[in-house]
């Protein structure tokens, strides 16, 4: 991204480059009516593997462009019709023939509780209520899994097989309940109750577990009777779990803890902005300020993405990635009145 003097310039920049990784993400996603990876995002554009986890991302990234509101509805139906049977959905690779091969995903509780946060979203996007009317019984599906992951505190497993309990995922599995709670209450549906407890519940064994009053911090993950050490020197997963509470709406960014992190982290992490490849941008950091109302730095972050990874195309550059970055050129523009007034350095 050249150099930008005036607001005005700005404003376009931020718009054009939304605009062009939209198109990028759009490049990600298999078309082929008829076929059984029709709406599938990938990683990479043309390049088969998808993780559903960071499509989920991508297609929320998506409907910051109305008129691509159909397309994310494609992928929602890819992911209902790849569900398991206990509501979880495993990583797919597509060939050239769109033949699938999956493999284990990474974890179930994110994914589950990411895709309940983009359905909601949808619906609230695009007003399309009769197609979560139509799948009511597959989201539940998908919302029980989280349920069943759940231990006796309250936090859930990553996955059913892999008993750990970790801060980002019990995040935005709380966020997902939390969602679905709120869709299913526009509805009109009697579980309301169930699934706001259940989110509760999740709230509940994040502060209980896995917040140490002592330190003043979050401990990223709890195994067994352990939780891990905390070290705010270590960016992952150490410094980077504690903006996930602020994020997944567990903190309010203005309330003494969340401004309290978000000193800390920048305090210990003071170099956030500038990332450099082989590691990934984490261009939710950008977003993270944003919400803080820190907009300058955020800015800075899609000037540097573009210039280090998105111009060079980086492989550390994909769908997930892309997404926060027009997710936060969403932010920036939303709030321009905020910091623009002030000028660009």
């Amino acid at each position: 991204m050249a150099y930008i003097s005036n607001a005005a310039e700005v404003v376009h920049a931020l718009q054009a480059n939304l605009v062009a990784q939209i198109k990028w993400l759009k490049s990600c996603q298999i078309l082929s009516h008829g076929s059984s990876a029709d709406g599938a995002i990938t990683r990479y554009p043309d390049q088969g593997w998808v993780t559903p986890y960071f499509s989920n991302f991508a297609a929320m990234a998506i409907l910051e462009e109305p008129t691509s509101y159909p397309l994310v509805e494609r992928y929602l139906n890819w992911y209902l019709r790849n569900l398991e049977k206990n509501g979880t959905i495993l990583d797919y690779h597509y060939d050239h023939n769109n033949q699938s091969k999956t493999a284990r995903p990474d974890s179930e509780d994110a994914y589950a509780g990411t895709f309940l946060s983009l359905v909601t979203l949808y619906q609230i996007r695009s007003g399309q209520t009769n197609w979560v009317r139509e799948n009511l019984p597959s989201l539940k599906k998908v919302a029980q899994s989280i349920v069943n992951l759940m231990d006796r505190d309250g936090l859930t497993y990553a996955l059913a097989s892999y008993k750990v309990k970790y801060l980002m995922d019990n995040c935005e599995a709380y966020r997902g309940l939390e969602d679905f709670a709120v869709l299913l209450d526009y509805l009109g549906d009697e579980e309301v109750p169930y699934y706001k407890a259940r989110a509760k519940f999740i709230a509940g064994g994040i502060e209980r577990v896995l917040w140490n009053p002592r330190i003043l911090l979050y401990h990223a993950s709890k195994t067994g009777w352990f939780r891990s050490g905390v070290n705010m020197k270590k960016f992952y997963p150490d410094a980077s779990c504690q903006v996930f509470p602020v994020i997944y709406g567990l903190l309010k960014p203005e309330s003494e803890r969340g401004a309290r992190l978000y000193k800390v982290f920048n305090d210990y992490q003071p170099d956030w902005i500038k990332i450099k490849p082989p590691h990934y941008p984490w261009m939710l950091l950008g977003y993270y300020a944003c919400l803080h109302g820190d907009y300058r730095p955020a800015y800075e972050k899609v000037r540097y993405a573009r210039e280090v990874y998105i111009e060079p195309r980086s492989g550390n550059w994909f769908c997930a990635e892309a997404a926060f970055f027009v997710l936060t050129c969403a932010r920036l523009l939303e709030g321009r009145a905020h910091w623009l007034h002030a000028g660009i350095d």
